[in-house]
């Protein structure tokens, strides 16, 4: 039989074990509250009024920042802009969006982009998006591309068994 010293070491070590799962949910839950804020604080009513927002299904992962525009000569800001512009384009019976697949397939909008934007660009999953870029104003941010991501509402149905009539 364990001592009560031991015991008491024990019954301490449980207490820590179960309050760093519940730090843990606690965090879960935080997070995902966090998530949810942020749901309702992106406002998306620029791409709505241009017709460049994909749908309820989507959501706005941010617009594209390129640092090294400010060291860039105007020709290479102004291909750029043309590069976003003419791949954007080519989305324009989609809600000027066209998949993340198609954007990397395509060399002049892949010669535009950072290293960053690259790396960026290539983690997202293939269901991602790009469309033209609206700043909170409205207005047209040529020298970007909106990246949308595709959400999968988490379904709560609950499964119901079709029971046999038994009886006979």
């Amino acid at each position: 039989m364990p001592s009560k010293e031991e015991s008491d070491r024990l019954l301490v070590k449980l207490k820590r074990i179960a309050s760093e799962v519940n730090d843990g949910e606690r965090d879960e839950t935080r997070s995902s509250e966090r998530y949810q804020q942020l749901l309702n604080h992106i406002d998306v009513t620029p791409y709505k009024k241009t017709a460049a927002w994909p749908g309820k299904s989507y959501l706005l992962v941010g617009n594209s920042f390129n640092t090294d525009i400010s060291f860039q000569e105007t020709v290479e800001t102004t291909r750029r802009a043309a590069c976003i512009a003419v791949l954007v384009s080519r989305g324009a019976g989609r809600r000027n969006c066209v998949s993340l697949a198609e954007a990397l397939s395509d060399e002049g909008f892949t010669s535009i982009l950072s290293r960053f934007e690259k790396q960026w660009l290539v983690r997202l999953p293939e269901t991602a998006l790009i469309g033209p870029a609206y700043d909170e104003k409205g207005n047209l941010i040529s020298q970007a591309f909106a990246v949308w991501r595709k959400e999968f509402a988490e379904s709560k149905r609950e499964k119901h068994l079709v029971g046999t009539g038994g009886g006979r």
